[in-house]
Formats: C-alpha cells, structure tokens, sequence
C-alpha cells in the first residue's frame, strides 16, 4: 500500500506548471495566429510581430507558479505592449539614422492597398484607441475581456471605440455605418 502511494506521487505532474504549459499550447493553437494578425497591424511587421508574441508567451511560461485569471488576455496585452515597444525602437534607430546621413531601412513588405488603407487609418489612431480596436475588432475580444486586460473599465473601453470608429470612419471615407460616403 505505501508502495503505491509513493509510486502516485512520483508520476504526479508538476501540476502548475504542466497546467500552464497546457493553456499556453491551447492558446497557441486557438489564437496565435489572430494575435499575430492583429499584431502586424500594430506594428506593420510580421516578423515583429511574432516575436512580441513569441516574447510573451515566454514570459507567460516562466510565471507558471503564479496564477493568471485570464491568460490569454494577458499574452494579448504583453504582446502588444512589447510589440509596442518594438516599434518605439525601430522608429528611434530610424530617426537617428537618418540624423546621421544613413538611409533608414524598410524590413516589411509593402501591403496590399485595402490593408495598406486599413494600416494607415489604424497607425493615425491615438495609441490607446488603436489597441482598444485592435483587441475588440481584430481579436474579437469582449468589451469586459479589453477592460480587464487593460486595468480600465467598461465605460472607458466603449469610449475608445466610439472615438477609433469615428476616427477610423473619417480616415477611410466611410459613414458611421460602414457604407462609403
């Protein structure tokens, strides 16, 4: 009897951390490739975009032992603040380059129209609005889900949605409804 008790413990999972490797290895599978879409949105490089995403599920990976309510708001919100922070960067080595008598370098491909139209309005959003919109648009995130993932509340968030549509709208062309004016 003791035997196998011992036995049950010593095939016993690390059960934090295989509980968060699995949700990590669900949400890649279910959502990866969305965020990474709206990511590219973001910051208008692919290839950045996945390492923005790559950067936060590491990071949710080594908080494994630390309990996370909603994880895949969270990999959203990390991931983004880094994409974020990525292009920050980029956009200062460019300047700076530029200031120097260097040519600044373009690693993205041109997108195509409708999405380059769709880029340029989204990019002439005000940061916050910009990724209120994304997550609720583009990652088909809840009003409640955005709030919670940014600290704000709901209120808050339906604000910077009614402000990005009618940012968005006038930048595009279009009425309130969608339809062209």
């Amino acid at each position: 009897m003791r035997q196998h008790r011992v036995q049950a413990l010593a095939t016993r999972p690390d059960s934090a951390a295989e509980r968060r490797t699995a949700e990590i290895e669900a949400f890649v599978q279910q959502h990866s490739q969305r965020l990474v879409g709206a990511l590219t949105l973001i910051t208008g490089n692919r290839a950045a975009a996945e390492d923005a995403l790559q950067d936060a599920l590491v990071k949710a990976w080594h908080r494994r032992d630390e309990p996370i309510e909603q994880l895949a708001a969270w990999i959203t919100v990390v991931a983004t603040n880094q994409a974020r922070s990525g292009w920050r960067r980029s956009q200062a080595e460019q300047r700076a380059l530029t200031k120097v008598g260097g040519r600044a370098t373009r690693d993205q491909a041109p997108l195509a129209e409708p999405d380059q139209a769709l880029h340029d309005a989204l990019r002439a959003l005000p940061e916050r609005e910009r990724q209120v919109a994304v997550m609720h648009y583009v990652l088909d995130q809840s009003v409640a889900q955005v709030a919670a993932a940014l600290g704000v509340t709901d209120g808050t968030v339906k604000t910077l949605l009614s402000r990005a549509r009618a940012h968005l709208a006038a930048r595009l062309g279009m009425d309130d409804e969608g339809g062209a004016r």
